[in-house]
């Protein structure tokens, strides 16, 4: 593994700085960004939001520390791992809004017991079934986690389509109420919702697809072509400077797309308002 600490040659190290410096850069922009979350009182974002940051951020936290220091595949599964449980909460969230209130009880505890099943997944590629090198693609374990991850993330892409063919029609009835200046300025206020909402969903039903094409593809591609672990290891480590920028992206967009979606989309997209609250709570001590 190209970890910072105990890489044994040039290429080696210096993928392991690139992507250990990307991933703590981006850790503390996403600490800032959760402490924002955290005293928010303006109810933009409920409880399950909150739950997919903080996975979020503690995902992060995981992957510095695996570019910094690691030499086994513990904490290589723990994180692809989680971003199977991330998928599942964006499958729970994408189910609850094409459902009515009667299916959301039972696309919550259809959640909870995938999630149960991602903990014995984790259990068992982690702990159970652990190699003394972090990526032994001659095992099976993170073929089977990235084609779980992969089903999930295309039932969370069928989902979205429905989500957004559902909001595409409620957005051209806002068109026409809104030419008609019925309501304007309530209207108006619906309408940016709804462009907003359009927007996130977008990204929801997109990011798993990359995240977990572009692993599965790699494991999949070096479960046929290795013959053993030493194998793998050549093909997961730098070994040219072009190799270090391909194997940079790959591992930043294998770990990262989830995550930085879910803040992207949690707080990028709301920080107006965030920024909009902390205004109001200044004038009101103000005036008090």
């Amino acid at each position: 593994m190209a970890n910072l600490i105990y890489c044994n040659n040039g290429y080696i190290c210096f993928e392991g700085l690139m992507e250990f410096l990307l991933s703590l850069f981006y850790l503390c922009y996403l600490f800032m960004s959760y402490r924002i979350i955290t005293h928010d009182k303006s109810g933009v974002l409920v409880q399950i939001d909150r739950y997919l940051c903080f996975a979020a951020l503690i995902q992060i936290f995981l992957q510095t520390i695996y570019f910094l220091y690691f030499d086994n595949d513990f904490l290589l599964s723990t994180i692809k791992c989680m971003g199977i449980a991330m998928q599942i909460m964006i499958c729970n969230i994408l189910g609850s809004i094409i459902g009515d209130e009667e299916q959301a009880p039972k696309v919550w505890q259809l959640a909870k017991a995938l999630l149960i099943s991602t903990f014995i997944l984790w259990f068992w590629a982690g702990i159970v079934h652990k190699s003394a090198i972090d990526y032994n693609c001659v095992q099976v374990d993170y073929l089977i986690v990235s084609s779980i991850g992969l089903f999930l993330a295309c039932g969370s892409f069928y989902m979205g389509n429905l989500a957004l063919e559902g909001l595409m029609e409620y957005k051209n009835k806002l068109d026409i109420a809104r030419s008609g200046n019925i309501q304007v300025q309530q209207n108006a206020q619906k309408y940016e919702q709804v462009l907003i909402r359009i927007k996130q969903i977008t990204l929801m039903h997109y990011c798993g697809l990359l995240q977990f094409g572009v692993q599965f593809a790699f494991d999949i591609f070096t479960y046929i072509k290795c013959d053993n672990s030493k194998e793998c290891t050549n093909y997961y480590n730098a070994s040219s400077t072009i190799s270090v920028l391909y194997l940079t992206i790959y591992k930043l967009i294998q770990f990262t797309t989830l995550p930085a979606t879910i803040f992207w989309i949690f707080y990028e997209m709301n920080k107006s308002k965030f920024q909009e609250e902390d205004r109001n709570t200044i004038e009101m001590n103000i005036t008090q």
